[in-house]
């Protein structure tokens, strides 16, 4: 995917609609296999997250399709969301939103952390090919983490 048609902007609250919406489409799969769906639990939990700030939009042209949220911690910078819409996973878009949470960890010189549930096996392979290695595994998630000297990916 052309870079050039991608673009991020931080989210506002208005965009909170927009941010459980793409969370549903984009992990009710996974949730679902693993935990049962609950629509009222999972609003409330993609309420949190969105309110926990730190949330970009990410557009193709002038559509949204997908959110990502960063925190830069003490000694990492965690990668806690990467939601794209179905229709738009696996062209590109995924690769150009964690190569833009790379650079910002390259440029603070922090790890790159995440974690992923264990029923999302897609993602455990998108984020391994983009040189991501498995750090831990619990019962739920396997976490995941890039060096801050690996630089921009794909």
């Amino acid at each position: 995917m052309n870079k050039i048609n991608v673009t991020l902007t931080e989210a506002v609250d208005t965009d909170k609609c927009f941010f459980i919406d793409v969370h549903h489409a984009a992990y009710r799969c996974v949730i679902e296999e693993m935990f049962g769906w609950n629509a009222a639990l999972q609003r409330d939990y993609a309420t949190a997250a969105f309110d926990s700030g730190n949330i970009h939009l990410i557009w193709l042209h002038t559509e949204k399709i997908g959110v990502i949220g960063l925190d830069v911690k003490h000694d990492h910078v965690w990668l806690k969301q990467l939601f794209i819409l179905p229709e738009y996973q696996r062209k590109g878009v995924g690769s150009f939103a964690v190569n833009w949470a790379i650079e910002i960890a390259n440029t603070v010189g922090k790890d790159l952390r995440l974690q992923t549930l264990k029923a999302n096996t897609g993602a455990k392979q998108f984020y391994q090919q983009l040189g991501f290695s498995l750090e831990e595994e619990t019962e739920l998630h396997w976490v995941l983490s890039l060096s801050s000297d690996v630089h921009r990916l794909a």
